[in-house]
């Protein structure tokens, strides 16, 4: 699976006995460990070594979360009944996730009130808060407030606060720029270099800007003044509304007579009072972003990585990774096209073609093949590590800054 595991890095989880590749829906059965964490398919899990203190009276039972995720059948400590009981709000991966738990000996429960759940599986706000949950004992699929990563505008929100509050922190009282002293023409944090698990050279900060495209806020009247402003016809923007799926709703702007036309659902908006009571709903529900007009290609066309990590307890820390997949459009890419089938790599865009179902499976690669065409094609060409993929990809996205 590539060096990383031989260099014994400290946060690299433990390889899968199996192939976790593919683009079929969450194999629980196959994942060893994980089997009953309610997730992504082929999860892999990192965790303390057997001798290692599980018992930690500052947090959770390590020995009891397992236990859950192993699914030993062990009833809930607050239930007077059998059990244990699982929960499921929706129909998205309902049939899996009810399926698995049956065959375990878990009993699926109607009432969304009670809490004597060991696992809960809504695609939608669930009641629960962090009064009730009990940590440790209870698996809860939605978090309250989850809309701070996963609406669009949350997470624009939440990215500029974190790059407000690190910024802030360079500069207060025995800081960077204090250690350094007054005169010392001191980096902000940014600049500073760090060093991370893996890595022989010292890495810096990201800025958020080199990171995530231009963004405004249509819903914030400055902000979308501001584009419609600063907008001109050499750039191309692409607007997005903040809580949606599939690419819908999804188009771009690339002349004024778009921009304008946007700009009159704004206004109108903006003299509509049931907008003004439906924040997340109407034109000004949405973002737009400065489109990347030369993104890296695979094979000409545009694709993205869909990966998997999942923190399930932090004493100690219990994390399961997935691999995942690779997403690739149809057609080649081409800035100037209107399809948007062609700038959207999710699979509801790629149906709408009637290439789809002869070329499907070219539309998902496993990372297996990922690595391997890379290994091929750019391995020696680019001076690139050989299985890039499963190396520098990989301890990349699981191995934080240390701050």
């Amino acid at each position: 699976m590539g060096s990383s595991q031989e260099e014994g890095l400290p946060c690299q989880p433990s390889q899968p006995d199996h192939d976790t590749g593919g683009h079929g829906g969450p194999d629980l059965e196959g994942a060893g460990r994980v089997s009953a964490t309610p997730g992504p398919p082929g999860l892999q899990t990192s965790h303390p070594p057997a001798d290692s203190d599980d018992t930690d009276a500052t947090g959770p039972p390590a020995a009891l979360l397992e236990g859950l995720l192993l699914g030993d059948g062990k009833p809930s400590p607050h239930s007077t009944r059998p059990g244990p009981f699982f929960y499921i709000g929706g129909n998205n991966g309902a049939a899996i996730i009810s399926s698995y738990c049956k065959s375990k000996g878990w009993r699926r429960i109607q009432d969304s009130r009670r809490e004597d759940y060991v696992l809960k599986w809504c695609e939608v706000k669930s009641r629960d808060s962090y009064g009730s949950f009990r940590e440790g004992e209870q698996l809860l699929y939605q978090l309250p407030n989850n809309k701070l990563l996963t609406t669009k505008i949350g997470l624009l929100s939440t990215l500029r606060g974190q790059a407000w509050a690190m910024s802030k922190a360079s500069k207060a009282p025995g800081g960077t720029q204090a250690r350094l002293g007054k005169d010392a023409a001191a980096p902000t944090l940014e600049d500073l270099p760090w060093t991370s698990p893996g890595h022989l050279r010292p890495q810096r900060v990201l800025r958020m800007e080199e990171f995530f495209p231009e963004t405004y806020r249509l819903d914030l009247k400055h902000e979308r003044e501001a584009f419609f402003t600063l907008f001109d016809e050499t750039q191309m923007w692409i607007c997005k509304p903040t809580a949606s799926n599939q690419g819908k709703g999804i188009f771009l702007l690339r002349n004024q007579e778009e921009v304008a036309a946007l700009q009159a659902k704004t206004r109108s908006a903006d003299d509509d009072p049931i907008h003004h009571k439906s924040p997340f709903r109407g034109p000004q529900a949405r973002v737009v972003q400065r489109y990347i007009q030369n993104p890296l290609l695979l094979d000409g066309r545009k694709f993205d990585v869909r990966s998997y990590l999942l923190i399930a307890c932090t004493t100690p820390y219990m994390i399961f990774f997935s691999h995942g997949y690779a997403r690739l459009t149809l057609s080649l890419y081409d800035p100037h096209s209107s399809d948007l089938s062609g700038h959207l790599t999710n699979q509801f865009m790629q149906k709408k073609s009637p290439l789809y179902v002869l070329l499907k499976e070219d539309t998902v690669w496993s990372m297996e093949r990922l690595n391997r065409h890379i290994n091929t094609t750019f391995w020696k060409a680019r001076g690139l590590p050989k299985d890039w993929v499963f190396t520098t990809l990989t301890v990349g996205a699981l191995c934080p800054p240390a701050r």
